[in-house]
């Protein structure tokens, strides 16, 4: 419980002139705001006030899974003591942790992560949103497909359990005899066990033919019904379902045989081949008509580019990796960096369409721009000082 005191405490930084100018300013339709001399703290502080000061989700991008892991909890913590938005509502989209064209599949956390994260944002469950830069460059489906990747099973609806069932599989789910870990399901006649993800306990399902007659929580170790519960979020363990389809447009792609002649036909050929997951088959979905990018899921929102420079350097480190392995792979023409992901330019450009913050923990303004932003936890010094600032 948050006493009354302390968000009061924490209003009162909502009242300081260059916060407060800050927000007439974005409210006002500026799309380029710089605010400078924070200490993490401040920023941390500074981003958890935003979206219930400008109304919109807020999308801060940072440079790294490291910098996501460190904020997040703050962040979360922050909400909770401001009362500005649910800690639930703060959310951290991690960028994969291979490259494309390494052959090297991510890692499962990272696969969960990504793809409840991206459910969230899809759904509209998400009010500031923790991304390194990389996971905000690669190409995306539209939004109304990674609402669907999880499944909302509520008591007394109708839902046609065997399609429940493989959705469970190419969402990631293992089928098992007994369930006993998270990602795990067992089918047996009208019973369904399932462990998702982020849950305390496994759920048992009981149908009746088509009918959800009941939801049941139990104890994995013994097997027993404990608490009933009306409702359970089936939340997806990976964002690249394993689908025929795609997997036959990504085979086609990668042997050239696209280019061939008839595209039906070409996948036909294809998919009468045989077509299987492989290494590295997720960081090529995107050839399976990907032509969205991660702002557009976000379409309101405003984002803040967490030391910008620093960001720039990572941009630039990270396009020249992936281009590297490009070229390493020999896979030439048939997929290109830029059909997986936005390149600098690109990223740039739709930026640019987008309300933005530049935030930076040691900018240095002249005397007479000077105005102090969020005192209790700035850095400001006297002379030549980095102080606290919101401008234009």
């Amino acid at each position: 419980m948050i006493l009354p005191f302390v968000r009061e405490s924490f209003a009162d930084v909502e009242k300081v002139p260059a916060f407060a100018r800050a927000i007439t300013q974005l409210k006002g339709g500026a799309e380029r705001i710089r605010v400078s001399g924070l200490t993490p703290t401040g920023k941390a502080l500074f981003y958890s006030l935003l979206p219930r000061a400008i109304s919109r989700p807020l999308v801060v991008i940072v440079s790294d899974n490291r910098a996501v892991d460190e904020l997040l909890p703050l962040l979360r913590a922050l909400a909770d003591l401001t009362g500005a938005v649910s800690p639930d509502a703060v959310i951290g989209l991690p960028a994969y942790d291979v490259l494309p064209f390494e052959n090297l599949s991510p890692h499962p956390e990272i696969q969960e992560a990504r793809a409840t994260a991206l459910w969230k944002i899809a759904t509209g469950s998400a009010e500031i949103v923790i991304t390194p830069l990389a996971a905000t460059a690669m190409r995306l489906l539209p939004s109304g497909f990674y609402a669907d990747l999880a499944k909302v099973v509520r008591r007394g609806e109708m839902i046609d359990p065997d399609r429940l069932v493989e959705h469970l599989r190419i969402v990631g789910y293992s089928q098992v005899d007994v369930v006993e870990m998270p990602g795990e399901f067992a089918h047996r006649g009208g019973l369904l066990d399932i462990y998702p993800p982020e849950t305390d306990r496994p759920v048992r399902v009981e149908f009746f033919g088509d009918e959800v007659e009941s939801i049941r929580k139990f104890d994995p170790g013994t097997q027993r019904s404990a608490a009933v519960t009306d409702e359970v979020v089936l939340l997806p363990l990976t964002e690249t379902p394993v689908e025929e389809e795609t997997l036959t447009v990504i085979n086609a792609r990668l042997t050239g045989e696209r280019l061939a002649g008839d595209e039906d036909l070409v996948r036909q050929a294809v998919r009468a081949a045989g077509v299987a997951v492989f290494p590295g088959w997720e960081l090529y979905a995107p050839v399976a008509g990907a032509k969205e990018s991660f702002f557009d899921l976000l379409p309101r929102a405003t984002v803040v580019l967490d030391e910008p420079d620093a960001l720039h350097e990572v941009h630039d480190a990270w396009w020249t990796k992936v281009t590297e392995t490009h070229e390493r792979s020999l896979i030439g023409n048939l997929v290109r960096p830029d059909d997986l992901c936005l390149s600098p330019e690109q990223w740039s450009e739709r930026l640019h369409q987008i309300p933005t913050i530049a935030v930076e923990q040691l900018g240095i303004e002249d005397n007479d721009q000077r105005e102090h932003l969020l005192p209790r936890f700035g850095s400001g010094h006297d002379g030549g000082s980095r102080s606290p600032d919101a401008r234009r």
